[in-house]
């Protein structure tokens, strides 16, 4: 693992935002992962994995956050009009996220594992997907049988599909 501290960087999306204002003071320990690009989706899985195992051994209570996003083909030029921000980028790419929020909501983990490789490539994962590789890693793969709780409804953001959402354990 490589760490940096770089004060010219503004804050990035994702995960880091949530923590600068969820942390205020720096109350709780962070230990920020960014995935390489190029990893597969079993090195995810496996990393997942042994975040998991680290997490018990450290009998400590953890919450993970993980951000990227469902379909992400972003919006081409031509396409743009008035509505960048309203759209996805394909309409398959659509029906295949609203597909795998009902998956998760009918807790039906096992299906959305075996068709989350080629679901992170056909339909362009940002990072392939990394996050989702490395959250249902943490999860237990298609082992988990927690709750996935919907916190807002699925919607587009300039091409990409976004859902925020909690995956319940123990």
């Amino acid at each position: 693992m490589l760490a940096h501290k770089v004060p010219t960087l503004s804050l990035e999306y994702g995960t880091i935002v949530p923590m600068h204002y969820m942390n205020e003071g720096g109350w709780a320990r962070v230990l920020s992962v960014a995935a390489p690009i190029f990893a597969t989706v079993a090195e995810n899985r496996k990393f997942g994995e042994a975040c998991a195992r680290a997490i018990k051994a450290s009998g400590r209570k953890v919450a993970v956050l993980a951000s990227g996003s469902l379909s992400h083909k972003l919006v081409a030029n031509d396409q743009v009009g008035d509505n960048q921000w309203g759209q996805v980028g394909s309409e398959f790419n659509r029906q295949v996220d609203l597909r795998v929020v009902d998956l998760w909501k009918e807790r039906r983990y096992a299906e959305f594992c075996r068709m989350l490789p080629e679901y992170s490539t056909k339909c362009n994962g940002e990072g392939l997907m990394v996050d989702t590789h490395m959250i249902f890693g943490l999860l237990g793969w298609d082992k988990y049988e927690g709750e996935t709780e919907i916190l807002c409804p699925y919607f587009p953001s300039s091409g990409s599909g976004q859902i925020i959402c909690e995956y319940h354990t123990h």
